[in-house]
């Protein structure tokens, strides 16, 4: 009997030391690395061609668009895109078309940067590594699994500018 409490003790003691196990912290750093790999990788086998930015985002302009809009943090932005998911080198299609406005703020990094790379009327394809994307973040709808590196085509319809 009291070697049983002495087992059950030490397998609570165990399952509460587990349970307070902290996850490492997400190293976008790392992350970014993993990533260029798998898109390069990609990029060649399926001859698609884009251009690195700075931040680490490929992305290929399709069509600039017209004016010198500065895109402002209030200004409300129609769009039109399209979302497919790149694992283990192979698009996987999340089929999901979607006409809509948004703001600047608070959409992933990656959006963010190549939404300014283009003017209303124009369209751009982003290859946004998963540390510019959602990270290490699941998204449900669509699902997008942790660490998910996006291909998204974005077509700027027009913008509302928001006066100052």
């Amino acid at each position: 009997m009291l070697k049983t409490r002495v087992l059950l003790g030490f397998v609570l003691m165990a399952a509460v030391f587990v349970a307070c196990e902290k996850p490492a912290p997400y190293d976008d750093k790392a992350q970014l690395e993993i990533d260029d790999a798998i898109i390069v990788k990609y990029l060649k086998d399926s001859s698609v061609t884009a251009v690195k930015h700075s931040s680490g985002l490929y992305y290929n302009i399709i069509s600039p668009g017209t004016g010198n809009v500065v895109y402002g943090d209030k200004d409300s932005i129609y769009a039109k895109y399209r979302l497919k998911v790149l694992k283990d080198s192979v698009l996987r299609d999340r089929s999901l078309d979607s006409t809509f406005i948004f703001l600047l703020p608070g959409y992933i990094e990656g959006w963010q940067t190549g939404t300014r790379l283009i003017q209303p009327g124009g369209a751009i394809r982003l290859i946004i590594p998963s540390a510019l994307g959602f990270k290490d973040r699941a998204v449900t709808s669509p699902v997008i699994p942790p660490n998910s590196i996006l291909d998204i085509t974005l077509e700027i319809l027009s913008v509302n500018k928001k006066p100052k």
